[in-house]
């Protein structure tokens, strides 16, 4: 997700540039060619003034995405990490009531895998944490 924020601030910082380009080139051609006393909506430089509101307006909304992919990231780092504590209070849970853990299925751990971002190794050890009678002849706890 953060590569294509990534390339999106790319894609507008290059069409920021091109737009900049284009107005300066624009008013450069316009100031060679333009006949005098030409009304607003006839004045091509009107018309490049209302670009700068436009660009300015993108620029705004560039600021708000950067804005936006900032707090989503922090509210999936605090989603994270409330669910490792449900997910570890549950398995305390568990044990403490004597229930027999039952261990997740391959979807369900590919499932927190991907929320977790995190390895297969540390799958495998959250794993072990669900289910620890599977694991113990393994565990050299």
């Amino acid at each position: 997700m953060e590569t294509a924020v990534t390339t999106l601030e790319t894609m507008f910082q290059k069409a920021e540039s091109d737009l900049d380009y284009i107005q300066a080139m624009l008013e450069f051609e316009m100031m060679k060619g333009l006949p005098d006393g030409l009304s607003q909506e006839e004045n091509p430089l009107v018309l490049v003034q209302q670009l700068s509101v436009v660009k300015s307006r993108y620029k705004m909304l560039c600021e708000q995405l950067e804005k936006i992919s900032v707090e989503r990231r922090e509210s999936m780092r605090s989603i994270r990490a409330t669910l490792a504590k449900t997910v570890k209070l549950v398995q305390e849970m568990q044990h403490h009531t004597g229930m027999e853990i039952s261990p997740l299925s391959e979807e369900e751990q590919l499932a927190m895998q991907h929320l977790m971002h995190q390895t297969p190794e540390a799958t495998e050890a959250l794993a072990k944490q669900n289910c620890p009678k599977e694991h113990e002849s393994t565990d050299t706890r």
